[in-house]
């Protein structure tokens, strides 16, 4: 067994938290497809350089097009894919490690 006290530190501070955040975001993702999926985004959302007005040019966010939605989609749905491939194994090898990994879901 492992006991120094560094390396405790480390996984209790690092690797599990990592391990809770790539959770996180494998459920949020999910949530988004979902969602995306409930109120058919693709269809609403034009894949172009169309302009999303959603007030980012009055408040310094960047602007964002329709072709940016769509491109943050297909990262969305590449990061889930990845998960699940080959039976779940690196959702599980997250699943494993983590502590929390729901925590924070679309609040």
């Amino acid at each position: 067994m492992i006991t120094d006290p560094q390396i405790k530190r480390f996984c209790n501070e690092q690797v599990r938290q990592a391990a809770d955040r790539f959770g996180q975001l494998y459920n949020w993702c999910r949530a988004v497809r979902d969602e995306w999926t409930a109120q058919d985004m693709g269809t609403a959302i034009p894949n172009t350089t169309e302009v999303i007005d959603d007030g980012a040019d009055f408040d310094g966010r960047p602007i964002i097009t329709g072709a940016d939605v769509h491109a943050i989609k297909d990262r969305v749905l590449e990061l889930i894919t990845l998960m699940e491939a080959t039976s779940n194994e690196k959702l599980n090898e997250v699943l494993r490690v983590a502590v929390n990994p729901t925590r924070g879901i679309l609040q």
